[in-house]
């Protein structure tokens, strides 16, 4: 399933303004919160694995961020 992520995510793209806008699903960042209620763990867990690497995120500011479709790949590698 993880090719079709890839594939929807390569096909976006095309239309010039969607990749601009910020507005896409796949590259729609979620917060801590957001992401400590999806993967069912605490948000000190989620905060621990973006320092050590284990959980893919990026900084913004003093806050992390995660991409939607990075971590729809986790929990779906299919």
């Amino acid at each position: 399933m993880s090719f079709a992520v890839e594939a929807h995510a390569q096909a976006a793209p095309a239309s010039g303004a969607a990749q601009t806008s910020g507005g896409r699903a796949d590259g729609r960042l979620l917060t801590v919160s957001e992401v400590a209620e999806i993967l069912r763990i605490n948000k000190s867990t989620v905060y621990r694995m973006a320092k050590q690497g284990r959980l893919p995120a990026t900084r913004v500011g003093r806050q992390w961020r995660f991409r939607k479709s990075v971590l729809d790949g986790i929990l779906d590698p299919n």
